[in-house]
């Protein structure tokens, strides 16, 4: 299977950018959650490497669970890497047939949407419940959760 590794690069850059513009101080829903304009993206370059470094995971997870054609690739991996032919063969008759399906952008989006209700809104449901925090904290970062997921479904649906 060929991806597209720049495009994957890229793509884990949205997370940092999109944090930097939502939960900048000015932003209007950081004073909705409660936040304090000194809490807010007081990162330092560790900071930031760090969660450059996450990005590329979720990306990584991400293209697992949008990208259908891996996991019937990922079933002949062993074989194919073992130098049997007949996998080989099996793979790529049936990536020439469908290795298309379902690689636009619309699929990359629902499955971005999907993602970020089964795996962000429960994280930060769950967080905030232990908090005590109240609704407007689980708005504002499920909703980024929600933005960043879409995009990067869409992206790696389009493009990886």
């Amino acid at each position: 299977m060929n991806l597209n590794y720049t495009a994957f690069a890229l793509i884990s850059f949205i997370p940092l950018i999109t944090a930097f513009i939502w939960y900048h101080p000015k932003a209007p829903f950081t004073r909705w959650a409660g936040f304090s304009t000194n809490s807010v993206l007081d990162w330092s370059i560790y900071k930031i490497v760090i969660a450059f470094i996450l990005s590329v995971a979720l990306v990584y997870g991400y293209m697992n669970l949008i990208i259908h054609q891996l996991g019937f690739y990922e079933l002949f991996f062993t074989d194919i890497m073992m130098g049997k032919e007949s996998s080989k063969q099996v793979v790529e008759e049936f990536l020439a047939e469908y290795g298309q399906k379902h690689r636009h952008f619309g699929h990359g989006v629902l499955h971005g949407a999907i993602n970020a209700f089964l795996f962000a809104l429960p994280f930060i449901s769950f967080s905030a419940f232990v908090d005590n925090r109240g609704k407007g904290y689980v708005l504002l970062h499920f909703s980024y959760w929600l933005l960043i997921s879409m995009l990067m479904g869409a992206l790696i649906s389009a493009f990886v």
